[in-house]
């Protein structure tokens, strides 16, 4: 069975991360000489590497690819950023900050991998959860679809 963009990106993330380790704050991130597909990242960056490895080739002209894709984004990024803040994060959260959600999640998202004593292992742990609990979901709609699809 072929996984849903949104576990995809969760997974590509946490493999990334574990290839290349964490990088946490302190100097400044741009460092030309020493940054490539090596370097250690942030979880941002790792967060970047799995939409990346995800998104569909640009050739491809089938918008429901597209659709599934733009969905499977912001269904990763609620669920690893509600899963490292702790509780689902509140709408009113980024309004009162005047952020987009997608801002907001992905302050929370890199918050949490910036804090001191953090490593490389939590945060891919955090990604494979997140994917974990996204492919539950994803088992569950399938399961609920098929039932459905039996009534009638």
């Amino acid at each position: 069975m072929a996984q849903s963009p949104a576990v995809r990106i969760l997974n590509a993330a946490a493999r990334h991360i574990e290839r290349v380790g964490l990088y946490q704050g302190g100097e400044h991130l741009w460092q030309p000489g020493r940054m490539g597909d090596t370097a250690p990242c942030g979880t941002l960056h790792a967060w970047d590497r799995g939409v990346c490895a995800a998104r569909p080739a640009r050739s491809v002209t089938d918008e429901t690819q597209w659709e599934a894709f733009r969905h499977g984004h912001a269904r990763a990024l609620k669920a690893i950023s509600d899963l490292v803040n702790g509780t689902p994060i509140n709408p009113v959260r980024w309004r009162m900050l005047r952020m987009s959600a997608t801002s907001c999640r992905q302050s929370v998202l890199w918050e949490w991998g910036d804090q001191p004593g953090r490593t490389a292992e939590e945060c891919a742990a955090a990604f494979r959860e997140a994917a974990r609990l996204v492919q539950c979901d994803d088992d569950y709609i399938s399961l609920l679809a098929h039932q459905l699809q039996n009534m009638v």
